[in-house]
């Protein structure tokens, strides 16, 4: 995967998903969210994308994921800790 390119068209996937005319979460939550499922932003699937909290999507939740490991995972990549 091209880091940037790559990262900007799933970014763009993402966003064309959930586009609806709400905000959506931005590159970086996102990323920290790939990350905390265990995966590579080039394992990502269409499926995995639409799989996502739909509230945390829009900024309504905090949290991702359904799986409280995962969700600690992601607030640590967002915290660096």
């Amino acid at each position: 995967m091209n880091d940037r390119k790559d990262l900007e068209e799933l970014y763009a996937t993402f966003a064309r998903i959930f586009a609806d005319g709400k905000p959506i979460r931005g590159v970086f939550e996102l990323v920290a969210a790939i990350h905390a499922a265990g995966l590579e932003p080039e394992n990502v699937t269409e499926d995995w994308l639409r799989a996502l909290n739909g509230d945390w999507v829009y900024g309504d939740s905090l949290l991702p994921f359904q799986d409280p490991t995962a969700n600690r995972l992601y607030q640590r990549f967002l915290t660096g800790n």
